[in-house]
This record gives structure tokens, sequence and C-alpha cells, in this order.
């Protein structure tokens, strides 16, 4: 049955979202800046596990570790990568510190110098620790599916035990954009075997990732089981939904999610992860004590505004907006 006959209440634009996200504060297009700074910087020099995502559809996402992600400079990133990335198509990395929540999202264009492949940086922003928060990431490692192999277990399984995934999408001419999202172990439904639907939590209201689901279908997602170093590839083709028998089985401490994702075609594969394995990323002993890094309603505050009066003026607002958002995760 074709997506569009099997769901109700699809949303086909940017009008219909804004009557159920409302606008964002537009202070927070100050977030998004074109070169990393020292905030960017910080979190990279902590950070053992990096997702990268691309423009091309024969490149998955993957995820890479510190080695082969290196800062040449504030606008450029080389990457050591075993597949040829054409110059000039578009890539998306996100930075993950083990033991913290907050991460880093970085957007570029693929160039060649000589025989290293480059990111060109075209934006980068900090992002947020609601996902990794509804998720327990960090101190959900003990998980209860036992995986042997990547033929031991079934998309079901998989889906049944990740609390924890990252989301690629592209906007009108391909450029790419990462996201997380997070929440209790098997949030992410499936609807039948080519279906999954992805409930819509609370956060930012910028919805860059859902703006670019109403003009680019294509979606991809990578899913990870904390504990084990495997993960689950997943594309398809995306809509956003407001179907009611979908959002009723999304209901968490009675929040019911005013949207969702609904993937449709799904193509499932699963594998281990030679990157996760190596960066020990879910080991307590691996973790980042949060007191290492700046204070992420600081650093974004600076990041925004600076280091100077305005900075430090707005330090406490950002500080209490973070503080809200992290009480009320749904």
């Amino acid at each position: 049955m074709a997506l569009v006959e099997y769901i109700n209440q699809k949303i086909t634009s940017e009008t219909q979202l804004r009557k159920i996200i409302s606008a964002y504060p537009k202070i927070l297009d100050k977030r998004i800046k074109s070169a990393l700074d020292y905030y960017c910087l910080e979190l990279i020099s902590f950070s053992t596990l990096i997702i990268s995502a691309y423009g091309q559809s024969t490149i998955p996402m993957a995820p890479l570790l510190k080695k082969d992600v290196v800062v040449i400079d504030s606008h450029t990133i080389a990457l050591s990568i075993d597949y040829l990335v054409k110059k000039g198509s578009y890539a998306s990395l996100y930075y993950l510190v083990p033991g913290i929540g907050h991460g880093l999202r970085v957007n570029g264009q693929i160039q060649h110098q000589g025989s290293q492949i480059v990111l060109k940086i075209k934006t980068v922003y900090l992002h947020c620790a609601r996902a990794a928060a509804r998720a327990e990431l960090w101190g959900n490692t003990q998980t209860k599916l036992q995986v042997e192999s990547s033929h031991s277990i079934s998309s079901e399984q998989f889906l049944s035990a990740s609390p924890y995934l990252l989301m690629k999408t592209m906007n009108e001419v391909g450029e790419t954009e990462l996201s997380p999202r997070g929440d209790q172990e098997g949030f992410v439904h499936f609807v039948d075997k080519l279906r999954l639907f992805i409930p819509e939590r609370p956060g930012n209201k910028v919805a860059v990732s859902l703006k670019n689901i109403l003009i680019n279908e294509k979606v991809e997602l990578l899913f990870f089981i904390p504990g084990t170093d495997y993960m689950m590839h997943v594309d398809g083709k995306a809509i956003l939904t407001r179907d009611e028998g979908l959002l009723d089985v999304s209901t968490v401490n009675n929040k019911r999610p005013k949207l969702g994702v609904l993937l449709d075609q799904c193509r499932f594969s699963i594998e281990q992860s030679n990157a996760i394995e190596q960066s020990k990323a879910w080991l307590s002993e691996s973790h980042v004590n949060p007191n290492r890094l700046t204070r992420f309603s600081k650093a974004l505050s600076a990041h925004m505004n600076g280091e100077g009066l305005i900075g430090k003026v707005t330090t406490p607002f950002v500080d209490a907006v973070v503080k809200n958002d992290m009480k009320h995760l749904y």
C-alpha cells in the first residue's frame, strides 16, 4: 500500500508544521557559526566517537574514530576514510563525548587537497543534551540484548533495544544535516516490515530536520545499542504525520507527541563497528567528567554572543532556558 494511502494527517508544508510547532526565538540563529571556536575545539578535544554522513547515497552513515577526523584549522577538517567522496558533495559530522550529553554538529562541503579528503566547514553549532538525557545514553550501557553476531538479531529486536539514533536529512540542494533522537528503549515503532515511526519530542523548535523532510524525502538513520559495538543502518522515504494511532502508542508520562516521522520503504543493515569497539565509548572508565568541559549554557552563550559583556550578560538567561528544557524532556 502506498505511503500516502496508508497514513492520515500528513504534513505537507512549513505553514502546517508551524501550526504544530511554534516559531523559534530568532536569537537561536546566532548559535550557527561558520567556523570552529574555542568551545567547539574544546568539545572536539574530548570526543572519541564521531558520526559521519554524506550527501552521496552510495556512502552510508558511519562512526569514525578521533584519529580519522583531524582539525586542520577553524574552517577545515581532514577525513581519513576508505571511500572516495566526490568533490563538492556535502557531508556532516556529529561529535559525541562519552559521558557528556551535548554534542557538536558540523556541516560542510567535501574538497580534495592533494591526497587528503577534507570537509570545508559551512556551519557549526553546539547541540543540547535532551536526546541523550531521554535515552540515558551514557548510563544505559548494560543492555539485556545479547548479540553474538549481526546475523543473530533481527531489525525488530534491534529497535526494541535501541534508545538512540542519528538522523540524516538533506535540503533541496543536497546539503546534509545530522540530528540525534533519543528516548526510552524501543521508542521507534515498527509499523510493519517496511515502515518505522519516530515520535518527535520537544526540541529547540528550529526544526531543521523536519523542514528538510518537507523538501527532500530521503532519510538515513543510524541506531545504537549502548554496551555493544553493533549499529543498525536504515534508509527510506519519510513524511511528517499527525496520525493519532501512531502518536497514541508514543505517549510517555502522559505526554503525547504532536507529530512524528514515518519512514517508508525501509532497508535495514546490522553490523559491527570497529570504531565503536575501539573508542570504548560505552565503558564508564572512558566517560569524561562534565567538570572538565565548560558548562553547556556558558559555552552556548559565548558561542552565540562572544566573550564580551553581551555573552556574560546572556549566560544566566541561557542557563535558565537550558535547565528548564532538561526538566521538561517530554
